[in-house]
């Protein structure tokens, strides 16, 4: 997919077949669109038929043509006024419109953005790589036919303002870094079990390091696990035949190579059975997806190493495999932490908190600034926030609510949950320290706190993707998330 920024008085002169698309912020010009929108045989009526965009005909959205040729034909998309601006909503009409024209065999898009106010500029043409990117990505590795590939080759921005050009530049930059982001995370998620264990996840680790001579890149195996006296994490794994690896991933950026880095820890079980707790048969495969918070992790590093940025950030993916076999560990085992804390196992299928809980006691060796993990931890936060919002909590309110702003900023929606001692009550134990699962009530937010035992020594927030981090039925695959927001997170340290 090729990207360009040309000044808008040259797409006159093109002489090849495209589409020129307007952002427009104004009024609706609700008699004009429906004469427009019959001499255009219903195009406009037929994206709003679509589904995908929620709006009544020349009011919140409004599309109309400007000028029609045989060789060049014009559109204009309208996403309300400046001061009600939605990036969501614009992010809703955007992949509408592109959906549509890709569907009509359109393969270049000139999209003229760069007349607006440069803040909106900029976020609109931060997520024009990511638009495409979702709508033309396909995982066809195991296919023995492979899909067509997109018509859609080349989108151009169009500028009038020539002061808004740089920043606009730079957030389409930006954008392209973070749709490839999201693209290798999903590639890595995509790929069944029998593919990606944790030695693959340690193997693509290195890949990484080899590609950015800024990464380093460190992998530990079970015996060096065991010297870490990272018990839980080594339970979790102990019934399977496939090794157990946490490959950890530096990134030096700032001009003080010692200073506190940004930390970020992914759950990595690369199948979940449950263990002896074993799940039900129906929708186990999707069990592949347990480790999208590693492949997060993935793709936010390589994109922090691609836009080499100014801070030091560490990266750790935590591979694991549950399975039961003879070897399995049990409910009712007691297990002794890294931290020295003991856990009562009420529950295999509570793994994802015990292969944490140890790495998050690990990186206390970094001195970080914040530590954030990402991962598909409950089914209960798709019971509290559905597959649109990520949950998000911690032990400090500044880093939640950053957390929260930069998932606004970059169209990746999360929401903040509690954590409160009202909930600790609930991971009590009878014979250890704490339980490793809390119940059926505020599930969530008890894996939460049990997580909280173990980050007391620094700033930490918790992200639990189970409702974000892939879809399923028909459309089965990893959606990519949270990676735009971590990004963003990470690129709002700068300012």
């Amino acid at each position: 997919m090729q990207y360009a920024i040309k000044n808008n008085l040259a797409i006159t002169k093109q002489k090849e077949e495209c589409l020129v698309i307007t952002v427009q912020l104004g009024k609706s010009q609700s008699n004009l669109i429906k004469e427009i929108d019959e001499e255009n045989n219903g195009l406009i009526s037929q994206l709003i038929k679509s589904g995908d965009i929620n709006c009544q005909l020349g009011k919140t959205t409004f599309l109309y043509t400007l000028a029609n040729s045989t060789k060049q034909k014009i559109l204009v998309v309208g996403c309300g006024d400046a001061k009600s601006f939605d990036l969501n909503a614009a992010k809703k009409v955007i992949q509408a419109t592109i959906k549509e024209l890709a569907s009509k065999k359109i393969n270049h898009i000139c999209w003229d953005i760069l007349t607006l106010n440069s803040a909106i500029s900029g976020e609109i043409a931060k997520q024009l790589p990511q638009i495409v990117s979702e709508l033309t990505y396909c995982f066809d590795e195991f296919k023995s036919t492979k899909s067509e590939q997109p018509c859609l080759q080349k989108l151009t921005l169009l500028y009038g303002d020539k002061k808004t050009v740089n920043q606009v530049e730079g957030q389409l930059s930006q954008g392209q870094i973070i749709a490839q982001a999201i693209a290798s995370t999903k590639n890595i998620a995509n790929m069944p079990s029998n593919v990606c264990n944790a030695k693959y996840l340690a193997e693509q680790g290195k890949s990484l390091g080899q590609q950015y001579t800024n990464l380093k890149v460190t992998c530990f195996g079970e015996k060096e696990l065991a010297k870490f006296n990272m018990n839980a994490y080594l339970a979790v794994g102990r019934g399977s035949a496939n090794e157990s690896i946490m490959t950890v991933i530096e990134y030096h950026g700032a001009k003080d190579k010692k200073a506190q880095p940004y930390v970020l820890v992914g759950k990595g079980l690369t199948f979940d059975s449950g263990g002896i707790s074993i799940k039900p048969s129906a929708g186990m495969d999707e069990m592949k997806y347990d480790m999208c918070g590693a492949a997060t992790v993935f793709g936010v590093m390589q994109a922090v190493a691609e836009l080499k940025l100014p801070i030091n950030v560490i990266g750790v993916m935590a591979g694991c495999e549950n399975m039961p076999d003879g070897n399995a560990y049990r409910p009712g085992d007691i297990l002794t932490t890294m931290s020295g804390i003991t856990v009562e196992v009420i529950n295999t299928d509570a793994e994802g908190r015990l292969v944490l809980c140890d790495t998050l006691t690990y990186v206390e060796r970094f001195n970080p600034k914040t530590v954030i993990d990402i991962a598909t931890l409950t089914g209960a936060c798709i019971v509290a926030l559905g597959h649109h919002y990520t949950g998000v909590m911690g032990n400090n309110p500044q880093l939640v609510e950053q957390l929260v702003t930069s998932s606004n900023k970059a169209g990746d929606k999360a929401w903040s949950l509690p954590i409160d001692s009202d909930f600790q009550d609930q991971i009590k134990s009878t014979c250890a320290d704490i339980v490793n699962a809390g119940g059926r009530d505020g599930g969530t937010i008890t894996a939460a706190c049990f997580l909280s035992r173990f980050t007391e020594k620094y700033q930490w927030a918790h992200l639990d993707i189970a409702g974000t981090a892939w879809r399923s039925g028909a459309n089965k695959g990893a959606t990519g998330r949270p990676v735009a927001m971590l990004i963003q997170y990470l690129l709002d340290q700068n300012k």
